[in-house]
């Protein structure tokens, strides 16, 4: 199994302190120490840290059928990119497939949002729809909600017209 930078990517299982490195004081608060939170090259903790990472591997991989394969990049449907200062999730995938799936890519599709002050009503004249048919497309469109907060409202208020749908 490959660990990159095992030492730098454990957790310290106690506290650790170290003095300001020379040339990087701050003025400020020169009689100050930095709190670890990562384990350093040289640290004593740190090699037990890596340790103990290691052998929980290696007991999963007895335990369960495991594949270390690096960064997570997809999961549940999420597309997930890591980067120096956060992590991005995307679904978009996610809603090519919901498209995909119902067939919605002939339908009628505005880019501007439902106002959160329209109210739905029943169409009473409107035709019929299948009423699981329905239930799946709002399901599959909540769990879009995870990552486009912008269509909540308007999916909520699809929702609320499951049991006759028109």
């Amino acid at each position: 199994m490959d660990v990159k930078s095992a030492f730098l990517n454990e957790i310290l299982s106690e506290e650790a302190y170290v003095e300001q490195p020379k040339g990087f004081e701050d003025p400020k608060f020169l009689n100050y120490v930095y709190w670890l939170k990562k384990p350093l090259y040289g640290l004593k903790k740190a090699p037990r840290a890596c340790e103990l990472a290691l052998s929980f591997a290696e007991e999963m991989k007895i335990e369960f059928k495991l594949n270390i394969v690096g960064e997570l990049i997809f999961f549940l449907g999420l597309q997930i990119r890591q980067f120096k200062d956060g992590i991005f999730l995307s679904l978009s995938k996610y809603a090519r497939k919901v498209v995909n799936k119902f067939d919605l890519e002939s339908s009628k599709h505005y880019k501007t949002l439902i106002s959160t002050t329209t109210k739905l009503n029943k169409d009473a004249s409107g035709k019929d729809v299948e009423q699981n048919l329905y239930r799946s497309i709002i399901g599959s469109l909540l769990y879009l909600t995870t990552s486009r907060l912008d269509i909540s409202f308007s999916v909520g208020a699809c929702a609320r017209y499951q049991a006759n749908p028109k």
